[in-house]
């Protein structure tokens, strides 16, 4: 690894850290302010795609721009030391802040970085001290450039953009309130003020400043400013010249003298908001050294806090330290959505549909008392057609697409019913399948088959032929996006790949592609959603669905044959001509009837695909192309795999246990890199594929064209621990953490999205995998699982998991922390069976082959500790 960790807190540092090209977020409570920076101070800060403060830096613009960084020279004599530029660096980070430590010749300089948990500013303290044995002079001045509009002005009209700015310079910095917002389809009055505050010690206002780049640059350039290399002086008043430039936050403190030894603190408070009290009471909650100290002592016990729901110990402080890390990244998700970080400059805010739902199963474990309501609004983005709408903004408005193309993502039903069960068990709270929630509607029609060019509603609602804004159940809900698909089939019985799945590069198939990889839990989801029911029917024997629904409910009364794709086609045809314009009538429907139809709906998906997309090669088919050809097994005396299509056969309970045994061994030797000791997302295809997608465009090894991908390879391991096969889960899920953390990674603790041929981390922080991998560690390798509210425990423990015999750990359940330990000597074991467990002095007797304890117990008695000795 690339760092060292300090504390039990997560705190790292790196040396010279500017040769990785890292960068590192920075981001309030509620995510109002989003930061990146670099060890060489670069990366942007923004409020969201319209509103950057600083120049939107993408993963280059991180290494090689100097317009993207929060510079600060110092002038020492003849010298001139820019604070971006390395000096021998150490860099911390802890949470969550960026300090950097230089030493040069004469000076030692200290530059933290950090965004208070509950304001909307970024933070910068830089502290000058005299390592020299002479008294030194030293003249301070920061350059900022500050952007002050919406990311596409980067391109989009970028001179123009600029004549807007409009500066009013402050005795502590500088204001940049731009006369309007330029946008060709109608242009409107801004209403941000963006700003630079700064002082020196206690509240020393700057000399003065230079407020534009042609003020700065004078004669000079970027590399060589006047205001820097020359006798320039700051200006100390608005002039006129300084409005309709490009602005920047120069702000010249005044020359000081330092004694050796001594040393001089200087602050910038940097942001953007509509008020302009708002921001000056901001300045006053950091005008001073107390302030700020006490302030960033604040943030690091908020996100400290923040984590506190879940945590690990296996003895061994760098993975225990590496977990904090991993257990932050769904949070910085959740606030940075799919975008806002170098690597992901093809967001425009929010997150996708995947992302709610996969983020949701670690805050079940980490903040699950934010659970339920986040789950309940989730499922205001499903359409009546079982597609949903693509993007969440940070606001908690659902919009189709975030490039308004007219799309749908095939596997987008299955994760919703996933997070669903997990949550139901965690909180034994059936009755959220009963509780009603609204429909999404807009111009998509029939999963994109149809626009209708004539919607003009003001919201996004579904409302019945009579206008009024119709509601149903979660249950309803539920059933929607897993029967529709059911129904959603092409002409090898398989659900229609439409324009991709999980896999975004699989995109170019709409027409004939089928993907197997999702059918296969579609076909778990369906038994899944049966256990619900047979829960839930003693407490009701029927339910209240949408009268249209009955059309794809043909197993009702009587028994279904599901053999003949046009017979599914023309169902669903049916129904998704009916629900252009809904009824909003409702029918009862006995719950056993229910269960009768989903349970042959289940059952002829699991057999069709056992039978028909296992292969002789030893794996399973996962996809159909755009021309109706299957994707994998031998072709041309290649080998095609995908590691998608085996993960979801065996995670969903499809294949056999001697066709898992088969496909690891495929696994092991054509997807598993012996040099690198991971698992690739596929074998090398040979080069485009367009009847399949985008992915094979990609040089293979990176992105979705045979990388290391986390999030599934996180999923293999899971699948794997699910169907008992420890030995090989513990390989998968350990290839990860080895990977990330060796020096090939180059990375900072986090699991990346993907490991490229070099073995290094790209993609950081925002990734599902991090949820993954927490869930799988809890649940699956610790054994951590609830049944409708009752604790069963049944961990999947090999001696390499543990340091000194021991593992504990402690959750959240209902605002109680439990704790657990797991003890285990016995070495020889290849992996571990349960000898015993206690509940304090109480041995928990086994029931039905499950150790369970009770929720009631468990909350009565949270002091008590639940002891796991292993055999």
């Amino acid at each position: 690894m690339i760092y060292n960790f300090k504390d039990t807190n997560g705190t790292f540092t790196v040396e010279n850290p500017q040769k990785y090209n890292l960068y590192f977020p920075l981001t309030n409570a509620k995510g109002t302010i989003l930061s990146a920076i670099s060890p060489n101070l670069a990366g942007d800060i923004k409020e969201d795609n319209d509103h950057f403060l600083l120049q939107p830096a993408s993963v280059e613009d991180v290494r090689n721009n100097l317009l993207c960084r929060r510079e600060f020279f110092i002038r020492a004599g003849r010298e001139i030391v820019r604070c971006s530029y390395p000096y021998k660096d150490i860099a911390e980070y802890g949470l969550l802040y960026q300090k950097i430590i230089k030493r040069t010749e004469k000076l030692n300089i200290e530059i933290l970085n950090f965004i208070p948990w509950n304001l909307g500013v970024e933070v910068m303290q830089i502290k000058v001290k005299n390592t020299s044995q002479k008294e030194l002079s030293i003249t301070p001045t920061s350059f900022m450039p500050v952007f002050a509009r919406a990311e596409k002005n980067l391109r989009d009209h970028r001179h123009v953009t600029s004549l807007l700015n409009r500066v009013e310079l402050d005795k502590y910095g500088i204001f940049v309130k731009p006369a309007m917002v330029f946008d060709e389809r109608g242009h409107k009055v801004n209403e941000t003020i963006y700003f630079v505050l700064g002082y020196e010690g206690e509240k020393i206002a700057p000399q003065g400043q230079f407020p534009t780049l042609d003020y700065f640059f004078r004669e000079g350039n970027v590399i060589n400013p006047a205001a820097i290399t020359e006798d320039t002086k700051p200006a100390t008043e608005k002039k006129t010249e300084f409005d309709g430039k490009e602005a920047c936050a120069a702000l010249r403190f005044r020359e000081k003298n330092l004694k050796p030894g001594n040393e001089a603190e200087f602050f910038l408070i940097m942001g953007m908001d509509k008020n302009i009290k708002n921001i000056h009471d901001t300045f006053s909650k950091l005008d001073s050294p107390q302030k700020i100290e006490k302030s960033f002592e604040e943030t690091k016990k908020y996100w400290l806090n923040c984590l506190s729901g879940l945590s690990f110990d296996f003895k061994d402080d760098a993975y225990n330290n590496w977990l904090i890390w991993v257990k932050l990244q769904p949070t910085l998700r959740k606030l940075f959505g799919c975008s806002f970080l170098p690597h992901f400059d093809y967001g425009k805010g929010g997150r996708g549909w995947r992302d709610l739902w996969q983020d949701a199963l670690a805050l079940l474990l980490t903040e699950n008392a934010k659970a339920k309501e986040l789950i309940l609004h989730n499922f205001k983005g499903v359409r009546i057609d079982g597609s949903n709408a693509t993007v969440i903004t940070s606001k908690g408005e659902f919009i189709p697409d975030r490039n308004r193309i007219s799309r749908v993502w095939m596997d987008h039903g299955v994760w919703p019913c996933l997070t669903l069960s997990s949550y139901i068990h965690k909180n034994a709270d059936l009755e959220i399948l009963l509780e009603n929630t609204t429909y999404f509607r807009d111009c998509q029609l029939k999963r994109a088959r149809e626009i209708d060019s004539g919607f003009k509603q003001a919201d996004s609602l579904l409302r019945t032929k009579s206008g009024k804004v119709y509601q149903g159940t979660i249950l309803e809900h539920i059933l929607v996006q897993t029967v529709v698909q059911f129904f959603n089939v092409g002409k090898h019985n398989i659900i229609r790949l439409e324009n991709a799945d999980w896999n975004d590069g699989l995109d170019m198939a709409s027409v004939n592609g089928e993907s197997a990889a999702f059918s296969f839990m579609y076909a778990h989801n369906l038994a899944d959603i049966c256990a619900l029911l047979k829960k839930l029917r003693t407490r009701t024997k029927t339910i209240s669905l949408l009268k249209e629904l009955k059309i794809l409910l043909d197993g009702l009364n009587e028994t279904a044959d599901y053999a003949d794709y046009r017979k599914r086609q023309k169902k669903l045809k049916d129904y998704l001509g009916k629900t252009i314009s809904i009824s909003g009538e409702k029918i009862k429907i006995k719950i056993d009837d229910l269960i009768r139809d989903l349970e042959q709906k289940s059952a002829h998906m699991k057999s069709w695909l056992r039978a028909k997309e296992w292969l002789s090669d030893g794996f399973f088919n996962g996809y159909y192309d755009n021309k109706g050809n299957r994707v994998e097994g031998k072709h041309n005396k290649t080998i095609r795999v995908m590691l998608t299509s085996q993960v979801f056969a065996i995670m969903s309970g499809v294949a056999s246990d001697k066709q898992i045994k088969d496909t690891w061994v495929s696994i092991k030797e054509h997807l598993y890199d012996k040099e690198l000791r991971g698992f690739r997302l596929n074998t090398d295809f040979g080069g485009l594929y367009l009847d399949l997608g985008r992915a094979f465009g990609f040089s293979y090894g990176d992105k979705e064209n045979g990388a290391f991908f986390s999030h599934m390879v996180v999923m293999l391991a899971n699948a794997l621990y699910r169907r008992g096969f420890v030995k090989e889960g513990f390989e998968v899920m350990q290839s990860i953490y080895n990977m990330a953390v060796s020096e090939q990674a180059k990375i900072y603790p986090l699991v990346p999205e993907y490991f490229n041929n070099e073995g290094r981390g790209l993609y950081l922080y925002l990734t599902g995998s991090s949820s993954w991998y927490i869930y799988t560690l809890l649940e699956e390798a610790l054994g951590i699982k609830f049944s409708y509210g009752d604790l069963v425990i049944n961990p999947k423990l090999v001696p390499q998991n543990f340091c000194n015999h021991t593992i504990e750990i402690k959750f959240n359940l209902s605002g109680k922390l439990i704790k657990v330990a797991y003890i285990a000597k016995n070495t020889a074991k290849s992996f571990y069976e349960i000898k015993d467990i206690f509940f304090g002095e109480k041995k928990v007797i086994r029931e039905n082959s499950n150790f369970l304890i009770k929720r009631s117990e468990l909350l009565k008695n949270p002091e008590k500790t639940i002891k796991v000795y292993l055999q």
